[in-house]
């Protein structure tokens, strides 16, 4: 995966993520963006958190099927 600065379209270093990449989110408060990667039939698909600030990748999730896309949600307060 190759991070783009959006204030100038620089492209900066690949990141490693693993299996291809399908989909991003970013957290509400802009500092996590997670990668969507397909998996393969023998390993499962993940999402890699990666820091905003220093584009390191973190220690990929493993879910079960291949991600196709993704929705953060932001959590709620005082919620009844």
């Amino acid at each position: 995966m190759t991070p783009i600065a959006t204030g100038t379209g620089t492209a900066g270093a690949r990141i490693e993520v693993g299996g291809p990449p399908t989909a991003i989110g970013i957290a509400p408060d802009g500092k996590t963006a997670y990668v969507a990667c397909l998996g393969t039939p023998r390993h499962p698909g993940t999402v890699v958190p990666i820091s905003t600030a220093t584009n390191k990748a973190g220690t990929p999730i493993e879910i079960p099927v291949s991600p196709l896309a993704m929705v953060i949600v932001a959590g709620t307060r005082g919620a009844a």
